[in-house]
C-alpha cells in the first residue's frame, strides 16, 4: 500500500486509545476456565458472531474466514505460527504469490491473512554443500582376484578367472544429507495472541 493511498478502514472504532482489530501477544493462559480479558478475544481461528462482534466484522470481515457464510466469520488463526508483515509488493517474500487462505472465504496471495505452509531456503553459501567425488572405485572386501580360488566340501573348487577387475567406477556424484528438524526457526517462546473486538452491539 502507497502512502497516497491510506485510509482509515470503515468501522473502525477506538476504545480506550486502542483501534478495533488490534493484535497484541499476551503472556498469560487463555482458556475456559482463565478467559481473555474484557474486549478480546484469543486469535484461535475460532467462528463466531458477525452481530455479536459487529465492531470487529467492520474491520475484519471475511479476511481470515467466511465462517459459516452468513451469521460468522473467523478470528485470525496465531496458534503456532510466526507473524510476517505483508508483502505489499517489496519483493522480500519470495512466496507471496502462492500464499493460501487461513480458512475457506479468507484471503490468499500478497494480502492479510494469507498464510505460507512451510519453506526451508537453502543455506547461503557453501556450507552445507555436500563433497563431490570423481570417478574412483568402491573397495569390496573378500573379492578374489586372478586366479585366486576358495576350496569347497569334496574337494571341490569355484576357480575365478584372470579377467577378475575392480567394481566399476560411478563417475562424478554427490552424496545426500540425512537428519535434520522438522522446521526451521529461531529460538523462540511460546505466547497468546489476543485480538481487540471494542465494545459488543
Amino acid at each position: 500500500m502507497t502512502t497516497s493511498s491510506k485510509t482509515e478502514p470503515a468501522g473502525v472504532i477506538g476504545v480506550a486509545g486502542v483501534l478495533v482489530g488490534t493484535v497484541v501477544g499476551y503472556g498469560a493462559v487463555v482458556s475456559g476456565n482463565d478467559p481473555a480479558p474484557q474486549g478480546w478475544l484469543l486469535c484461535d481461528g475460532s467462528a463466531v458472531s458477525r452481530t455479536t462482534y459487529a465492531c470487529l466484522y467492520s474491520v475484519l470481515g471475511d479476511i481470515h474466514g467466511s465462517g459459516d457464510g452468513t451469521s460468522t466469520f473467523n478470528l485470525p488463526d496465531y496458534r503456532g505460527r510466526f507473524q510476517r508483515g505483508v508483502d505489499d509488493g517489496s519483493g522480500r517474500d519470495p512466496d507471496a504469490g502462492t500464499r493460501t487462505p487461513a480458512n475457506p472465504g479468507g484471503l490468499s496471495g500478497d494480502r492479510v491473512g494469507s498464510v505460507q505452509p512451510k519453506a526451508t531456503g537453502l543455506p547461503a553459501g557453501d556450507r552445507f554443500a555436500t563433497n563431490h567425488s570423481e570417478d574412483h572405485h568402491h573397495w569390496v572386501p573378500n573379492l578374489p582376484d586372478d586366479n585366486s580360488h576358495p576350496w569347497a566340501a569334496g574337494s571341490h573348487y569355484a576357480d575365478w578367472n584372470d579377467g577378475s577387475r575392480d567394481t566399476s567406477n560411478n563417475g562424478w556424484h554427490t552424496h545426500g544429507l540425512s537428519g535434520g528438524d522438522q522446521d526451521s526457526c529461531p529460538v523462540n517462546l511460546y505466547q497468546n495472541y489476543l485480538i481487540f473486538y471494542g465494545t459488543r452491539s
